[in-house]
């Protein structure tokens, strides 16, 4: 059965972030992104887009098809609603 509701995944950004000591300059400065970028993602206004799924995988944040995965099964939760909605 599908997740009617899940995390948006820069939720789960913001917990490792947090569990890190990091802040989110200089997570981003790992990152290699702008700080803004990694803001809007925290904030659940944008999603993970494949670069930033490498990004994380990169500084040892789990892989690139878990973040993915996650993006996909949120949008696709999201999706589900609107339409039900309608």
């Amino acid at each position: 059965m599908p997740m009617l509701n899940p995390a948006h995944p820069g939720e789960i950004i913001r917990d490792s972030l947090e569990a890190s000591d990091w802040t989110v300059t200089e997570c981003a400065e790992s990152l290699g992104v702008a700080r803004n970028t990694l803001s809007r993602l925290l904030n659940g206004h944008a999603g993970v887009s494949p670069s930033m799924a490498l990004a994380l995988e990169r500084i040892g944040w789990s892989n690139a098809e878990f973040w993915m995965r996650l993006q996909a099964g949120y949008d696709l939760a999201q999706e589900r609603r609107k339409q039900s909605a309608a």
